[in-house]
């Protein structure tokens, strides 16, 4: 994280967080991976759960292409919460920035984003180029490491597995506990057990982290 903050900052970037992107109620601690804001910032926007209503995370999670923050549709960064969000992070020296959302093995999505203490990013195509660069060598890394550092237990047990590949193949719990000749109270019990596992909201983003772990194979 310190070459990479003193890289960025020969672009006008003095802060940069690196994290998967919460969805469905889920937490944003556990889900960063490198954490360069500033302090107070970091631990006030996990505190108020702003993650839920900040325009910058909400966008990552709706698209893979880099972006100013200037740039988000009005539609999530004009709503007076998103707007609050930002004005708060005033009062850390953070400003605009520029986010890349990237595809992750261990969430649904992650995303790198730089915080600059200038009114309005100034940076260039090229530079723009160089940011990405970095940020998806970056989020290889950490998954490199993190991979290696994982032992290969599952957090599933064979029939969470089941339950899932099932429900991957388009089957009811109904239909999933005549293929599997259990209850269908107890294939709901599996599937949600599946989805506090992955400290997911349903059953469908369950089965996408189960995909993304190579955990099932539909």
């Amino acid at each position: 994280m310190g070459d990479l903050l003193d890289t960025v900052k020969n672009l006008g970037f003095e802060h940069l967080i690196l994290s998967g992107v919460p969805l469905g109620g889920q937490k944003l601690s556990p889900m960063v991976e490198l954490n360069g804001w500033p302090r107070g910032w970091f631990e006030r926007y996990v505190e108020a759960e702003h993650a839920a209503v900040d325009g910058v995370c909400i966008y990552s999670a709706k698209t893979l292409k880099p972006f100013l923050w200037s740039e988000i549709p009005a539609k999530w960064s004009g709503t007076e919460a998103s707007r609050r969000v930002a004005g708060e992070a005033t009062e850390f020296g953070i400003w605009s920035g520029f986010a890349v959302p990237m595809l992750s093995i261990h969430h649904w999505q992650s995303v790198l984003s730089f915080a600059s203490s200038a009114k309005a990013c100034k940076i260039s195509p090229r530079q723009q180029v160089q940011l990405v660069t970095m940020a998806v060598y970056a989020g290889m890394t950490i998954q490199a490491f993190s991979h290696d550092d994982e032992d290969d237990e599952s957090p599933l047990t064979d029939r969470e597995r089941e339950v899932l590949l099932w429900a991957a193949a388009g089957k009811t719990s109904s239909e999933t506990s005549q293929i599997l000749g259990l209850s269908e109270s107890t294939v709901k019990w599996h599937a949600t057990r599946a989805r506090e596992a992955f400290g997911v909201a349903t059953t469908t983003q369950a089965v996408v982290e189960a995909v993304r772990r190579r955990l099932i194979h539909p």
